[in-house]
């Protein structure tokens, strides 16, 4: 396969790819929201008169859904406006719109909102200083729990020759996307329809369904280029104002975060407080207990997925005898958490990693040879009895550990070098199809996904219709439709891009090239496509004829189509070990080994990252250049959540810090230039063996770093980020 370059690069370099904030329609309409200047409060009026007075201005609020929606209301459980009460600070009370976004701005200032402030729930550990106790379900603010155990756990401790147990406490983090959320709503009969920067059109398209009480079928999303999503693009979010405000004024309505809205209202990943005791006997885990406290923001009781996915992480992929899992989704009154770039699985890396260094030194064991000890092995099962299928971690830490050995005899007294670990579910159980085209001089991908940045879509599945086919790359085009014409997928999400969308591609390959052995009277695999003359042409033992003459009259305009669909199926979980709640059923493991060099300013506190290294298990690489990109990208991010990224809160529920000079991000000079391996031959559930390679990349870089960081300086920190600050503290300089 050759190496080629996206497919996206021209129109992006000469600047004509359209993104959500270039969106116009003729005739439309500015939106503006109007934010509740409180984090908690009951509402007692919101008065749209002055708006309404402005010439040209159209205003939407809670008392007029019944009659702009089709059956006067969506979704009861998730109103568009609150009626009775604030749940969060910002949180759209009404919106405007008119013929300017300067306009639009005054008439949302004209709108009067009269609320009754009530106490506001912020930190999780002021509301349970302690561990919740068994009325704790019954909390007005606790919308989850989940408890699974296995084993004689109390023998366990009662036994071990050493108990460590510990606390860690993580930040939420913003997703930093280059561009904030944007739409373009057009309302025209029954038809509503909705240009957007999304992840995921066809899941747009649902819940706009459920919240405006409308069906599916009268709902169009389409997608515009993405400047970047890393989960913050995944579910609707601007689009039902915009879409409330095109019906009530009969023009279309654009409707886009300023940057500091974006900081005010993205779903930000997760802050929560991690509770870890292991108990280890004779050099082995014999038993472990965590316990997890989880800031879901503003989730609703029964929506919240988030506590039963994030807490199988904080066992890692260890063996363990005996178990207990215990976890509190906790609603506060902040915007709604959702995913952010393998949703807590870094945090909860940092935390496991960690913790299981701490176990190893108070037991006597070097930490990286006790956690390869207990590694998960093909054919071992979770503690939640799931299978593990091949699983590369062990070769990667193996190549990892050659790497850190190296580079501490390299390096000088004050610096510091450590190992990290993550694994990761590939989310290929979300099912997708795919449509290819294929016309005399090229072969088209039809789907409703964007490019979100990664290369996924544009690169990814040209790279495995490449490989299915055998066209060049430059004979291959990704063409996007709406949710309307488009087949159905799940979304760009939870690194499943090539690995399900690009099986899609490849039943769709198959079936294409059994359709053109029948239209040559052989079999399909005697049949190859080859560029000549710049036609395609399909060859084949008897002969070979250009695709143009195998064209029926019918097929003349467009081509020949072919689709395919991929629905994976999920693991299980041994449901005896549930007590309560739901666990996600994690499959097709994926995992990552990375090490990191540091110095640590001891007056300061301040850490550098001086070198650093990944070892990616990943199947099969089925781009190598995309793969690499991808990996790159995932340290940065990841040493941002290490270092430097943490959203700060008000007692009375503000945002601090919602703009990039005080929410800082690694620039350039703080992210060095890593080593990339690819460990290949643990084959995954994607096309070729391939695996999801999204998110793997951030998971282990907190805990490498603040493995580096304990053995530079002895600091054991247990929060992120690893400030100066908190580095300094640790060791007692403030």
């Amino acid at each position: 396969m050759s190496v080629a370059a996206r497919s996206d690069l021209e129109v992006k370099l000469a600047g004509r790819a359209e993104y959500g904030a270039d969106l116009e329609l003729p005739g439309m309409l500015w939106g503006a929201l109007v934010p509740s200047p409180v984090a908690h409060g009951k509402i007692r009026h919101v008065d749209l008169g002055g708006a309404r007075a402005l010439p040209g201005v159209v205003a939407v609020g809670a008392d007029d859904l019944a009659t702009l929606l089709p059956r006067g209301q969506g979704d009861a459980e998730r109103p568009i406006f609150p009626a009775d009460e604030v749940a969060y600070r910002n949180q759209p009370l009404a919106a405007v719109a008119a013929p300017t976004l300067a306009e639009a701005r005054r008439a949302a200032a004209a709108v009067r909102v009269d609320i009754e402030p009530l106490p506001a729930l912020v930190d999780l550990e002021s509301e349970f200083p302690d561990w919740p106790g068994p009325d704790a379900a019954r909390s007005p603010h606790i919308i989850t729990h989940v408890h699974a155990r296995h084993g004689d756990l109390e023998e366990a401790f009662r036994t071990a020759d050493h108990v460590v147990e510990e606390t860690y406490r993580t930040s939420s983090v913003h997703h930093v996307a280059l561009e904030p959320h944007a739409c373009v709503a057009s309302v025209v009969g029954d038809r509503w329809t909705v240009r957007t920067t999304t992840q995921t059109p066809f899941g747009i398209r649902e819940d706009l369904s459920l919240l405006l009480g409308v069906p599916e079928a009268s709902v169009v999303v389409e997608g515009t280029w993405v400047g970047g999503g890393f989960g913050g693009k995944g579910a609707s979010l601007l689009e039902p104002y915009a879409l409330l405000l095109s019906r009530a004024a009969g023009r279309p309505v654009r409707l886009a975060l300023d940057y500091r809205q974006e900081f005010e209202l993205g779903r930000t990943t997760l802050p929560a407080v991690i509770r870890l005791a292991t108990a280890v006997k004779a050099g082995r885990i014999v038993g472990r207990r965590v316990r997890l406290l989880l800031d879901t923001g503003s989730s609703l009781p029964g929506r919240d997925w988030s506590t039963g996915y994030s807490i199988g992480f904080l066992l890692g992929p260890y063996t363990t005898a005996a178990f207990e899992v215990e976890g509190y989704g906790v609603r506060t009154n902040k915007p709604a958490f959702g995913p952010h770039r393998a949703p807590f699985a870094p945090q909860c890396a940092f935390a496991v990693e960690s913790h299981l260094g701490e176990v190893a030194r108070v037991a006597g064991i070097d930490p990286v040879r006790f956690r390869a000890d207990h590694l998960w092995r093909d054919g071992d099962t979770t503690p939640m009895g799931q299978a593990v299928g091949p699983f590369g971690l062990g070769a990667a830490l193996a190549a990892a550990t050659a790497v850190a050995d190296r580079w501490r005899a390299e390096a000088p007294a004050d610096h510091g070098v450590g190992i990290g670990l993550g694994f990761w579910s590939t989310g290929t159980g979300a099912g997708g199809e795919a449509r290819l085209v294929l016309t005399p001089t090229e072969l088209r991908v039809e789907q409703g996904e964007r490019e979100i940045g990664s290369g996924s879509v544009q690169r990814g599945l040209v790279a495995v219709a490449e490989r299915a086919l055998g066209l060049p790359p430059e004979r291959i085009r990704v063409d996007y439709l709406s949710t309307a014409d488009a087949p159905f997928d799940s979304g760009v999400f939870g690194s499943r891009t090539v690995g399900a969308l690009g099986r899609a591609v490849v039943e769709a390959a198959t079936a294409l090239r059994a359709d053109l052995a029948a239209r040559s009277g052989v079999a399909a695999r005697d049949v190859s496509l080859a560029v000549e003359a710049g036609e395609i042409v399909c060859r084949s033992p008897n002969g070979r004829r250009t695709v143009r003459s195998l064209l029926t009259a019918e097929e003349a305009s467009r081509g020949i189509v072919a689709s395919g669909r991929h629905f994976a199926k999920s693991n299980t979980i041994d449901e005896r070990r549930v007590v309560a709640g739901s666990f996600y059923p994690f499959t097709d493991f994926t995992g990552a080994a990375h090490v990191a060099e540091v110095s640590v300013d001891r007056e300061t506190g301040a850490v550098r990252v001086e070198r650093y290294a990944a070892f990616q298990d990943i199947g099969t690489v089925v781009d190598p250049a995309t793969a690499r990109g991808q990996v790159e990208g995932g340290i940065a991010m990841g040493l941002g959540i290490a270092l430097t990224e943490e959203a700060l809160w008000s007692d009375d529920g503000r945002l601090l810090n919602p703009h990039l000079l005080d929410y800082r991000i690694p620039t350039l000079g703080e992210v060095p230039a890593p080593e990339v391996t690819f460990v290949e031959g643990f084959p995954g559930a994607g096309p070729f063996g391939a695996k999801g390679l999204g998110e793997p990349p951030i998971i282990p870089v907190p805990a490498t770093v603040a493995a580096a960081v304990r053995d530079a300086c002895g600091a054991h920190v247990t929060e992120l980020p690893l400030s100066a600050e908190r580095v300094a503290r640790t060791l007692k300089l403030l």
